[in-house]
């Protein structure tokens, strides 16, 4: 089944935090986490029914190499990216979005 995948403003905020971050430390690093990040939005994409729900409906798929999870939902032919939280912070905050 196709998926239309959508990302909220918010969790586009999220990952630029996080991608100029990783650009300050070390440019060749935030490649890195650009791909792994991409190859994990890919995976939701063929598959958003294979993460857990962890919270509230919210499927959590964590990054293998970084300290980040994307937070997403879904239901018949949408999924939405909610957020991208770094592993310390409370992923609970999106609701307060």
């Amino acid at each position: 089944m196709g998926y239309k995948l959508i990302t909220t403003p918010e969790t586009e905020k999220d990952i630029d935090q996080a991608v100029k971050w990783y650009v300050n430390t070390h440019k060749q690093t935030a490649k890195r986490f650009i791909a792994e990040l991409r190859d994990v939005q890919k995976y939701i994409y063929k598959n958003p029914k294979k993460i857990a729900v962890k919270y509230n409906n919210i499927h959590v798929a964590f990054l293998k190499k970084f300290p980040y999870g994307i937070h997403y939902t879904f239901n018949d032919n949408m999924i939405t990216i909610v957020a991208l939280f770094h592993t310390s912070e409370n992923p609970q905050k999106w609701n307060k979005r």
